[in-house]
């Protein structure tokens, strides 16, 4: 009914909403999932992997298990006579996060200039229970113009407008 519409709609955003509490930049249900409590702090390595929760939190792997771990696939990837060096990933879907893509030709210099850094797109979506997309960046330029280089993410908290 038109006259439900607008509770409705707050119903759903209330809902979809992200709740930190404690505001250590962890929702409280995925820290209530993994820890059954709000304890542990983004910084935290409880599972002692070199990865913080912070990190498993953007990358979507277990905090509690070692074992669990993020992973990329790099390849070369063809459009029209060109090649690109391509790196895809599964992160969550409709995240909190600013996922940054940066790229160098030496790993010394990095940047997120769109000139060297392509247009990022959603491969696929999963709808596994994981609630991931998988997502493809390239370099901007192709493997002719530049015979190395490198890509790499990095998760940060979203600015907010």
């Amino acid at each position: 009914m038109p006259s439900n519409y607008a509770t409705l709609k707050q119903l759903f955003l209330d809902a979809a909403r992200i709740v930190d509490s404690d505001g250590d930049r962890l929702p409280d249900d995925w820290e209530q999932i993994n820890f059954g409590n709000l304890a542990s702090g983004a910084a935290d390595d409880p599972d002692g992997d070199g990865r913080d929760n912070f990190t498993e939190f953007a990358f979507g792997t277990n905090p509690t298990d070692a074992g669990s771990f993020f992973s990329t696939r790099a390849s070369i990837t063809f459009n029209g006579t060109d090649n690109y060096l391509t790196m895809s990933f599964r992160r969550p879907a409709g995240s909190i996060l600013d996922y940054l893509i940066e790229a160098s030709p030496d790993m010394s210099v990095w940047t997120q200039d769109p000139v060297e850094v392509g247009v990022g797109r959603n491969l696929s979506r999963y709808f596994d229970g994981t609630g991931t997309i998988e997502v493809l960046y390239s370099l901007g330029k192709p493997t002719s113009v530049r015979q190395s280089g490198f890509i790499r993410v990095k998760a940060a908290p979203k600015t907010q407008p």
